[in-house]
């Protein structure tokens, strides 16, 4: 609990840490009491940290990301003027330091930010490293944004403008949630989050001003595609979206990603898809112009059981 507090003080302090690491994003996703922090220090000041999420299920102890938690890895804070081979032995005793203070599990997962590209302290503790991929837009302009744009993007805008498709932003997140149900009603799966949960995590983004929700309407007003936008210091990310099925080739849903990416430009700010493993959304990202950036995710299992049900899944 005091590492808790102190972590508080500390994001208040560094404004530089990912919107996803900051203190007040995992009291709304977590739970105020459901999360804890490793802080290592030196000096009295704060060198690296690392929050982290604990989940019990069927007596396993699982440290995992929770819900809409793209990343979650160390932000470390690096003493001034290093050398590059100074900045690689930082980056080990400080990720050194912090597994020796993870508590006990049983599976250990964690993705990090694409600016982090030093694991291998944790491949030398026996963990594993898995390369997954995001795609973001930065440092162009708007004139830049336009000659990027593949052809069939760029066609699916033009015919939203055409048909009279117009984007607005609105509070309504009644409305989004029940947009984005229907993604998931589409892929016959349950929504992961209830809107109590949606909502809560709106009003605290909304406390911070990192926040903002996209609609698009029809010629006749009709609501056709919405998402919603979280933000930090540096970047604008699409933290998710939703479509009406009997609506989705008005391009509703691509004038919308385009005034996203607007946005963040306005803002000097990364554009970021959070990307997805999936072939076809891979191409829907990719034709926005989009700069594919490689982020990794660090595992370990420790439990036998889970061991042998990865196996198996795997097989």
């Amino acid at each position: 609990m005091i590492s808790r507090e102190k972590y508080r003080e500390f994001c208040q302090k560094e404004s530089s840490i990912p919107i996803f690491s900051q203190a007040w994003w995992l009291d709304a996703v977590c739970g105020k009491d459901n999360w804890s922090v490793i802080l290592i220090e030196k000096g009295g000041k704060i060198c690296a940290s690392m929050p982290y999420y604990i989940k019990k299920k069927y007596g396993q102890t699982i440290i995992k990301h929770p819900l809409l938690t793209q990343t979650l890895g160390i932000y470390f804070k690096y003493p001034t003027g290093q050398k590059y081979s100074k900045k690689l032995s930082f980056e080990k005793d400080m990720i050194n330091q912090i597994v020796d203070q993870l508590p006990k599990f049983d599976k250990f997962t964690k993705s990090f930010n694409y600016k982090i590209t030093n694991l291998l302290p944790f491949h030398w503790r026996e963990f594993s490293i898995n390369v997954d991929y995001t795609y973001t837009i930065e440092s162009i302009s708007m004139e830049e944004l336009e000659k990027t744009l593949e052809t069939n993007t760029r066609g699916r805008i033009r015919k939203a403008i055409k048909y009279g498709v117009e984007v607005y932003e609105s509070d309504d997140i009644k409305k989004f949630y029940e947009l984005n149900k229907m993604t998931f009603v589409r892929q016959q799966v349950d929504i992961p989050y209830s809107f109590e949960f949606i909502n809560n995590l709106y009003q605290k983004c909304k406390e911070h001003n990192a926040c903002k929700i996209y609609f698009a309407k029809d010629s006749s007003g009709f609501v056709i595609a919405c998402n919603f936008l979280i933000y930090d210091e540096t970047k604008v990310y699409y933290l998710m979206g939703g479509i009406d099925p009997s609506k989705k080739d008005l391009g509703g849903m691509d004038i919308i990603q385009y005034e996203s990416i607007k946005f963040a430009l306005k803002n000097n700010k990364v554009f970021d898809f959070e990307g997805s493993m999936i072939e076809s959304l891979e191409k829907y990202t990719r034709g926005f112009g989009a700069i594919q950036k490689p982020y990794f995710r660090v595992t370990k299992v420790n439990s036998k059981l889970l061991k042998l049900q990865e196996f198996l899944k795997e097989r």
